[in-house]
């Protein structure tokens, strides 16, 4: 079985470009990251007025800084990461290929209105599920982050308002 992380980041405020969570793995590991599921949650309740924005999935090919996250192991006897992984919010990066581009709404999850909209939806965890590759099909590969490679999500929105939850599940393993 697979060693299982989970990253979590909470109350990731939004701005230009912004790395909402990384992880990125650099040269001298000896390990592989897979990452298997990423979900965003709009867990916000202080009132806010924002716009659509968009947020993308992007392989990173440098990742540094930020505000570090330490990964919470499925299994407590699985290893901790070599500190040449780097998992953190706002990191320093280099952007490569793009697996998924989505609308995201960071108005406030629980609005006044009595018509649900989106940021409303926001807070189901089925409905926000970004990215999963836990088909039945086990031949489908997850985004594979070997030495010097990492995985993003990025937000390419030109806005400044709401919080978001951002949460990756990974695998570590020696190849």
């Amino acid at each position: 079985m697979a060693q299982t992380y989970m990253l979590t980041a909470t109350e990731i405020a939004f701005a230009l470009n912004k790395c909402l969570l990384g992880v990125f793995n650099g040269v001298g590991s000896g390990r592989v990251v897979r990452v298997y599921r990423i979900w965003t949650l709009n867990n916000g309740i202080e009132l806010v007025t924002g716009v659509l924005t968009n947020l993308e999935i992007r392989r990173i090919t440098a990742g540094s800084g930020g505000t570090t996250i330490i990964p919470a192991k499925h299994d407590t006897n699985s290893e901790s990461f070599p500190g040449q992984i780097v998992v953190s919010t706002n990191m320093i990066y280099t952007v490569s290929d793009m697996f998924r581009r989505v609308i995201w709404s960071n108005d406030e999850a629980i609005g006044t209105a009595t018509v649900v909209s989106i940021d409303e939806m926001e807070v189901f965890v089925p409905l926000n599920l970004l990215w999963d590759v836990g088909y039945a099909d086990t031949t489908v590969e997850p985004i594979v982050c070997r030495e010097g490679y990492g995985a993003a999500l990025i937000n390419t929105g030109n806005t400044a308002v709401g919080v978001v939850d951002v949460f990756m599940e990974v695998t570590l393993a020696a190849s």
